[in-house]
């Protein structure tokens, strides 16, 4: 998913420097979905019970995962709480039309079960991590040094303890490896995201 959101970006402001505009005015925000704890185990555990509140939604889920690495998966055919079979993951393949989709195939590869597999976030359409304080920096870090987008669209799982978990404990790590500033520069949002101001039409040799 980092290649394509990089060449979605590029295209982007090679788009804008077409029609005259400073590609740096253009800020790509990617959204991105986290579940945190002290390990990554507790951290899936927590993405398991979240799924486990809409348990309706799990038949679709599992059928959804097996198009995308090409297997005829149902919560009928396969047990969900054990990895799959080598007889059937060896027809498995990376569907090319979905940049989700090698991931997932890894994930049952490397034999995670298929619930843990979804817990990981593969049919999600924004990245998902489950994982440590770290692990949530490290892809931030990626991400963002990769140029895959200019920030992100941070979305907890779950708002009342996950805001401030990464305010107190992801926000340091990114502001130690200087990723994240510690001070604001300026008095408004305007100038501390560094967006100048828009002049009108004409100002950019438009006529209306």
């Amino acid at each position: 998913m980092i290649t394509s959101a990089r060449e979605h970006r590029q295209a982007i402001r090679q788009s804008a420097a077409r029609f005259g505009r400073n590609p740096d005015d253009i800020k790509m925000f990617a959204g991105f979905m986290f579940s945190m704890a002290s390990t990554e185990e507790e951290a899936l555990d927590r993405r398991k019970q979240l799924m486990s509140f809409n348990p309706q939604e799990i038949p679709s889920r599992v059928s959804y995962l097996g198009s995308m690495v090409g297997l005829p998966l149902s919560v009928n055919s396969v047990d969900i709480d054990q990895p799959l079979a080598a007889d059937l993951l060896k027809n498995a393949y990376a569907n090319p039309m979905d940049p989700r989709s090698p991931r997932a195939l890894k994930l049952l590869k490397d034999g995670l079960s298929v619930r843990d597999v979804l817990a990981h976030g593969v049919i999600n359409y924004h990245p998902v991590v489950a994982g440590t304080p770290t692990q949530v920096a490290d892809f931030l870090e990626e991400w963002f040094l990769a140029e895959a987008c200019d920030g992100f669209s941070v979305v907890p799982d779950v708002s009342f303890d996950g805001v401030a978990d990464f305010v107190n404990q992801v926000v340091p790590i990114l502001q130690e490896r200087g990723l994240f500033h510690k001070e604001y520069e300026g008095k408004t949002l305007r100038e501390n995201m560094g967006v100048p101001y828009e002049y009108g039409l004409q100002e950019h040799g438009i006529n209306e």
